[in-house]
């Protein structure tokens, strides 16, 4: 079977939105300090590291990995998010 004997396939939509932006950059770590997350995973007592080439939040001294940004709403995928604002 070739590629064009495939069926289509609905693309998954990996966009994220920040519905409050204030304040909030995207970065990329692009060194290899020691740089840790904000925030911890649930039931972990220690704060887990971000690593090179990890996309993350920034805001001040605040550094956001992309899974506790969507546990913490920071994030969302809903792209209609702004019709929504409370």
């Amino acid at each position: 079977m070739n590629e064009a004997d495939q069926p289509e396939s609905t693309p998954v939509d990996h966009r994220l939105y920040v519905p409050h932006n204030e304040g909030w950059d995207a970065q990329v770590k692009t060194n290899s300090t020691k740089e840790y997350c904000y925030y911890r995973n649930p039931g972990e007592e220690h704060f887990h590291l971000l690593v090179m080439g990890e996309l993350y939040l920034h805001r001040g001294n605040e550094k956001v990995c992309l899974n506790c940004a969507v546990r913490q709403d920071l994030l969302t995928t809903d792209r209609l998010h702004w019709q929504r604002w409370k």
